[in-house]
């Protein structure tokens, strides 16, 4: 069985929007053989080109995200609107404030994203 490993690397630039495309194989080494099983190791050169950041979405009304800062939800949120470049308000709920997110969704949760427009 071979067990190609990929770059911590390319991984990264992969989630992050680069266009990866494997070239060709630098080195390959044994790492173990344990009876019927050889377990080799590669490691693959990458290419990648530069992220293009998207045109600006701006709104009439902008949209509102309410977060914890604390929250791994909230903040994926927000990179995900970072990254698709979407102009947003964002407002920080503090940790006992239960009022705000039970009046706008009906249960203390976040992220709470709200947006103005109709249609």
């Amino acid at each position: 069985m071979k067990v190609s490993l990929v770059s911590l690397a390319a991984l990264l630039g992969v989630a992050a929007g680069f266009s990866a495309a494997p070239s060709n194989v630098v080195n390959t080494r044994s790492v173990a053989t344990t009876g019927l099983t050889s377990v080799q190791l590669s490691s693959t050169q990458v290419d990648a080109a530069p992220f293009a950041k998207p045109p600006r979405v701006v709104r009439e009304q902008l949209p509102t995200v309410y977060v914890y800062d604390h929250c791994p939800f909230c903040v994926r949120v927000r990179l995900a609107m970072g990254v698709k470049n979407v102009k947003h308000l964002i407002h920080f709920l503090a940790n006992d404030d239960i009022a705000s997110p039970t009046a706008l969704v009906g249960k203390k949760i976040a992220p709470i994203f709200v947006s103005l427009e109709t249609g």
